[in-house]
């Protein structure tokens, strides 16, 4: 419920209160034809990153680099009719040339701007672009607060990141910005074990918010989590020092990780995903699939691409693609057919209960899914 509270509280303004009805009566009608805006659009604006972090898809796949032209993200922006716009995707949003322009486009549009980036070419140009922009929030993706660990897991020094974190966060304060900084910490058998250090040294770090997860387990064949059993007493020590320290949004992210441990032992057909009704993914060749999660997935298969995408909104108007048969389909694969859908099968993500008690609703009383 918590989430819940904190995801209505970042985006739900006054003046969009029209516009959250209709996604509500979304909700229970989601194999309609006439879906509305999507609340949440993330668009990958960069095909490619300058470092080969281990545990990225990056570091396993040739992909070739390719930039989404300013041209077309400003079609996407003013097609989609979406709220909230995250720029990220799997590769290093800051790389585009166009990123100043991009963001101050978008914040001219009167939307919430979230950016995902791995810090290194955040200079002080950068810095005071993402603030004169107006950008809501940004997540630096860190993953360790050891400089040894750092180094071996994305080839560069940290010192050059958090040096850049400070100036923006300096720069932040004396413009009086709203911008909220968060880390972003990804987790995963190599570095689970500095959970709790982290904890401590983040705390006197230039971060407002700290998010923790654990490497996303999507890919084809997979069952299960990576995230043992034996690493759940590390969490709990964690989240005993996080307490502690007075610092409520690591507890929260923290109980989070050990959640999703359990989650894996949940029957698919409990889990509910609304992500293709509300909070779609957009590739850097303009592929609108199902949900952010699906950015690894079809990165793998061609065919997991045309399984998992809507069409392409840079060839066609992106309301056209949201409402056609084909999204329509995959609304209805995601919601009603899970346990045999694709990365669906494999993904450990889950809806609040208020969520799961619409879609009860809605599959029993409006659609009559025989579950």
């Amino acid at each position: 419920m918590w989430n819940l509270l904190r995801l209505i509280q970042k985006i739900v303004r006054a003046r969009d209160l029209l516009f959250y009805i209709k996604k509500i009566r979304d909700l229970f009608f989601y194999q309609s034809a006439n879906v509305s805006p999507p609340i949440r659009l993330q668009i990958e604006p960069v095909s490619y990153c300058i470092l080969k972090c281990e545990f990225c898809v990056l570091s396993q796949i040739k992909r070739e680099h390719k930039l989404m032209p300013f041209d077309g993200i400003k079609k996407i922006i003013n097609e989609s009719g979406a709220k909230w716009i995250q720029l990220s995707g799997i590769g290093e949003t800051f790389i585009h040339p166009d990123i100043i322009k991009i963001m101050r486009y978008i914040k001219s549009q009167g939307k919430i701007l979230k950016i995902t980036s791995n810090g290194i070419l955040m200079g002080e140009d950068i810095c005071r672009g993402i603030v004169d922009a107006g950008v809501d929030y940004i997540d630096i993706s860190i993953d360790t607060t050891n400089k040894e660990l750092y180094r071996k897991i994305r080839g560069v020094e940290m010192d050059k990141v958090l040096q850049n974190a400070r100036y923006l966060y300096d720069y932040r304060n004396t413009k009086k910005s709203k911008l909220i900084i968060s880390a972003k910490h990804v987790y995963n058998d190599e570095n689970i074990k500095d959970l709790p250090q982290d904890v401590e040294n983040l705390v006197n770090m230039t971060f407002d918010e700290v998010f923790f997860s654990w490497i996303m387990d999507v890919y084809e064949g997979s069952s299960s989590s990576s995230l043992k059993k034996e690493y759940l007493p590390i969490i709990r020590n964690a989240i005993n020092k996080a307490r502690n320290l007075n610092r409520l949004d690591m507890v929260k992210s923290l109980k989070l990780l050990i959640e999703n441990y359990y989650l894996y032992t949940t029957e698919i057909n409990d889990k509910v995903c609304y992500d293709p009704v509300y909070a779609p993914y957009v590739t850097v060749d303009g592929d609108l699939t199902v949900c952010c999660k699906s950015g690894m997935w079809i990165l793998q298969d061609k065919k997991n691409l045309e399984a998992h995408k809507m069409g392409n909104v840079l060839e066609e108007h992106f309301m056209d693609v949201w409402n056609s048969k084909t999204a329509i389909g995959l609304r209805k694969n995601v919601l009603d057919n899970r346990k045999n859908f694709g990365m669906c099968r494999s993904c450990v993500y889950d809806q609040p209960k208020l969520f799961k008690s619409i879609y009860n609703i809605a599959s029993k009383y409006i659609y009559r899914v025989d579950n």
